[in-house]
């Protein structure tokens, strides 16, 4: 693509179509209402959710290639850009025919570059043949915690320790390019300090600059200096740059971005559709906003038909200038000329493959904060019966896919892996009630050892409610504590266990290592443990 020719070639309408990204539910092909725009050349780019537009990866091929098929029958024969979330762990849109990796947090537990980048390369083979481009991944906002000022969790994040999230990202982003696939790094300048999920409600940081620089900006600098040539905003108010205006839609945020960072890539905000920005600015208003602050593509899933009007609106209104309307196509058609290239047309890669490096995560991630290692492997008597106090693994934030995976048993897998006939398992909700820990207990008190699992217990007290009645009624016997969310569930877990493991995600492959280490292999002490950095979360 002769990017300066084709420039000259479109209308403004073209140009506006080519700084937005359509959305729509289906899996075979475009709808009639895209179809009929990309033959008036006003179809740009599409962004693709796991329950709207995915079933399979095999599914997912067949129809980008059928989308793409479409782009010669446009004035000017542009490819689209073809957009997702593929992180890893709690927001893999594409889960059946791919590898699930274990999350960015157990990654960032492993401390592991050089996985990193593995498993960036196998994913972007993934993404080549499912025929997306362009990859809304890694995470490079650094993990803390509101009501502790601690680390937590969303296991999207890597770490709280910035420069963690630093080499992750540069390793993820490494792999992903080495196979052709724009990596996008998101949500700049960094969230969520506050924790407030902008789905609904604002998010604002209370740091100074100098925080924002040390901490929250360091991985995005480090990134974009190796190279990352795309970012997502992040709705959030970050008052020591821009207290009147989200990142999203602040000139301020973008002027530093493009001129104290360096930045010169492509800007795509996150979904102006969110509570955040909806709530304050409407929808005309907000990717007015957006596209003025200097955003060059923008994710609006409410405005499908009506985007190229009210930019156009705007234009001839006085409200956008036509040389900022150039200046985002010229960089989305620039990432287009190197990123879109042919879809091939058999996969370039082993799913067992990608299967060996997620397993070499998860192992590596798990870690034993408490507990003599030579208690492990625990041994399975035949006669006699495991408890499993499992808590609920369903989606607990906006940003989860995990309830469109698999199920999730521990009891499953420790079957499958041991053969052993004689489990019990207990679901535990995030808040049990009395009686509900009460019967979670049972299960401890009619079996011979129990293993018991938390997700956040740190936001949900009765999880750990629910441990100490259980350690009432089993004074003697073994109970195996395990953080498969939050890491600050470790020390919660503590006083009530007699080991206790942080997993880093949960995910299928995360419960195998976990398995094997508490049944088979056992679990290495500290000094022949892997490194890992003085305070990793």
């Amino acid at each position: 693509m002769d990017v300066r020719q084709t420039m000259n070639r479109l209308t403004l309408r073209q140009k506006i179509a080519q700084t937005f990204l359509q959305y729509y539910q289906g899996y075979e092909d475009l709808p009639e209402r895209l179809v009929a725009l990309n033959q008036k050349g006003e179809l740009g780019n599409l962004l693709f959710f796991s329950g709207a537009n995915v079933r399979d990866l095999e599914q997912l091929h067949t129809m980008t290639v059928q989308i793409q098929s479409h782009a010669p029958q446009s004035p000017h024969g542009l490819p689209y850009l073809i957009s997702i979330d593929q992180e890893g762990g709690q927001l893999t849109a594409i889960h059946r025919g791919t590898t699930m990796f274990p999350g960015n947090m157990a990654l960032g537990l492993a401390n592991d570059a050089a996985l990193a980048q593995a498993q960036g390369h196998h994913v972007g083979k993934e993404l080549r043949y499912a025929g997306i481009n362009l990859c809304y991944a890694p995470v490079l906002d650094v993990a803390y915690d509101r009501r502790f000022g601690v680390p937590i969790v969303d296991n999207r994040m890597y770490s709280s320790l910035p420069e963690v999230v630093a080499e992750m990202g540069k390793g993820f982003i490494r792999g992903l390019r080495a196979e052709g696939i724009s990596a996008c790094g998101k949500h700049f300048p960094g969230m969520r300090l506050t924790q407030e999920d902008t789905h609904f409600q604002c998010d604002s940081h209370p740091g100074d600059l100098k925080r924002l620089v040390e901490v929250e900006l360091l991985p995005f600098r480090q990134a974009i200096e190796d190279g990352l040539d795309v970012l997502m905003t992040h709705h959030g108010v970050f008052p020591a740059v821009d207290g009147d205006y989200p990142a999203s839609v602040s000139k301020k945020w973008m002027d530093y971005l493009r001129f104290e960072l360096g930045f010169q890539g492509l800007v795509v905000t996150d979904d102006l559709i969110m509570g955040a920005i909806r709530s304050q600015y409407g929808d005309a208003e907000s990717v007015i906003l957006a596209l003025n602050a200097g955003a060059d593509l923008l994710m609006h899933t409410a405005l499908s038909d009506t985007y190229v009007d009210i930019i156009e609106k705007a234009v001839a209104e006085g409200r956008v200038s036509v040389a900022r309307i150039d200046e985002a196509c010229h960089r989305v058609l620039t990432h287009k000329a190197k990123y879109c290239t042919e879809i091939p047309s058999v996969p370039a890669f082993a799913k067992k493959d990608g299967d060996a490096v997620a397993r070499k995560i998860a192992q590596k991630a798990l870690w034993c904060t408490k507990g003599d290692p030579g208690l492990f492997p625990l041994k399975l008597v035949p006669d006699r019966q495991v408890g499993i106090i499992f808590a609920n693994p369903a989606r607990l934030v906006m940003s989860d896919a995990i309830n469109l995976y698999d199920p999730l048993s521990l009891k499953q897998t420790l079957h499958r892996l041991t053969g052993h006939p004689l489990v019990k398992e207990a679901f535990l909700p995030w808040r049990p009630t009395h009686m509900e820990q009460v019967s979670a207990g049972d299960i401890a008190f009619i079996t011979d050892f129990c293993l018991f699992t938390t997700v956040n217990a740190y936001a949900f007290e009765e999880q750990i409610e629910t441990l100490k009645y259980t350690r009432q009624i089993c004074p003697d016997k073994i109970i195996v504590g395990i953080a498969t969310r939050s890491p600050d569930d470790a020390p919660l877990l503590a006083p009530y266990c007699d080991a206790v493991i942080v997993t880093g995600g949960l995910s299928q492959v995360t419960l195998d290592a976990l398995v094997e280490g508490l049944f088979i292999t056992g679990f290495p002490a500290p000094e022949s443990a892997p490194p890992r950095p003085e305070r990793v979360w």
